[in-house]
């Protein structure tokens, strides 16, 4: 079995003191935060919904999308605008709000450390796996998990 060497650009972004990348694929483009307007009886991690360029996007806060607290706005305070594919093929697209969004970083399979495995922890934790850079460590983030396009569809039905 031969192992694909190839390397993959990721966006790196800091959510508090911890530090994570997702794939590039699923990143349309970063922007800084501007108006956002509160919908009424959205979920707790919807922060509201933002117009990009006359679009239309509910805004995720992402700490809390992973069970962290409540996201302090700061002028660092980055959205990425992330490209999201239904089961039935059809994309959607999301703000999703960070603590400051980094770099781009390029990446190869053997790069990646499989995520650890204690009391079923890799099956619950939302990340696909781990970076460590001379002790710097970056988790990869499972975007499927944290940004289910099934939550997305019932939020695009509130705005």
């Amino acid at each position: 079995m031969s192992k694909n060497h190839e390397s993959h650009p990721y966006l790196t972004f800091s959510l508090g003191e911890e530090k994570f990348a997702i794939s590039v694929e699923y990143v349309q483009e970063v922007v800084e935060l501007e108006q956002v307007t509160k919908v009424p009886n959205a979920p707790d991690y919807m922060l509201g919904i933002i117009n990009l360029r006359g679009r239309v996007l509910p805004l995720l806060d992402t700490r809390m999308k992973l069970g962290l607290k409540r996201t302090e706005i700061t002028k660092k305070s980055r959205i990425m605008i992330l490209d999201l594919t239904t089961a039935d093929d059809k994309s959607l697209q999301v703000g999703a709000l960070v603590d400051i969004a980094k770099e781009v970083i390029e990446l190869a399979p053997d790069d990646i450390q499989e995520a650890p495995d204690f009391e079923n922890y890799k099956t619950q934790a939302p990340i696909t796996g781990i970076v460590n850079n001379r002790g710097d460590i970056t988790m990869i983030m499972d975007i499927d998990r944290i940004f289910s396009t099934a939550d997305i569809v019932q939020l695009n039905t509130l705005n």
